[in-house]
């Protein structure tokens, strides 16, 4: 497997030797180089990565202050000529601690953890994945099983989740959405509207009922859901 990663240092021989390091790692996919950590900040609220090669000590925004910023953070290495701070990279659970100068033996040990590590991370998440999904809501991530969802709603920029518990809001689209779920039980049945198959009440010509809400089908999506219920 390979591993999306961003360097994030401020000193930039320490990011050319990482660079070079990565480039030769067959497991490592370089996706990013940020001088400082805002620029890292503002790299991660773009895209997702499995691992950070992170300095700590770094002006403006440290190492350890971009983590304070993530709600949740890839597997991180730090990459520093500092000691001290081995006991921050205990206390966040880092994958490792790269003392700078750092050897390529030891850039390639750090590595192979990481890749034991995401192995790891992976069976864990296709468990999940089949059962749930977490929506950030009010600072925190609140699990909502997939048997709870009734229908989710384009909104403009953002995905409205109706569920029995309640309403909540998300940023995307129906299309990244889409590629994420993992029940065979939603459909989406319009270009505005994914559905829990289980949580029809029922069908009438070009429209869905679940619960109080009607739902529109589209020409194109009908076939597909005609052929996904056991019609008799």
């Amino acid at each position: 497997m390979k591993l999306k990663t961003i360097i994030v240092d401020d000193e930039a021989m320490a990011r050319r030797s990482l660079e070079n390091f990565c480039k030769k790692h067959e497991s490592i996919e370089l996706s990013g180089i940020c001088v400082n950590g805002k620029e890292a900040l503002e790299e991660l609220s773009k895209s997702e990565v499995d691992l950070i090669l992170l300095d700590v000590e770094m002006p403006e925004l440290t190492g350890i202050e971009l983590l304070e910023k993530l709600v949740v953070f890839p597997q991180v290495i730090f990459t520093t000529a500092n000691a001290e701070y081995a006991y921050d990279a205990f206390e966040y659970d880092v994958t490792d601690f790269l003392k700078k100068p750092i050897t390529s033996s030891r850039f390639n040990k750090a590595i192979e953890k990481a890749i034991e590590q995401a192995n790891r991370i992976n069976q864990v998440s296709i468990y999940s994945a089949a059962r749930e999904i977490y929506i950030k809501h009010d600072s925190k991530l609140v699990r909502v099983p997939y048997q709870s969802v009734l229908y989710f709603e384009n909104v403009g920029d953002y995905i409205s989740v109706k569920t029995l518990q309640g309403n909540y809001i998300i940023y995307g689209t129906l299309k990244s959405l889409d590629s994420k779920l993992h029940y065979p039980g939603f459909l989406k049945v319009h270009r505005s509207y994914i559905v829990n198959l289980e949580k029809i009440k029922d069908i009438q010509d070009s429209n869905i009922v679940i619960g109080d809400k009607v739902i529109p089908i589209s020409r194109a999506h009908k076939p597909i859901l005609l052929n996904s219920i056991n019609l008799i």
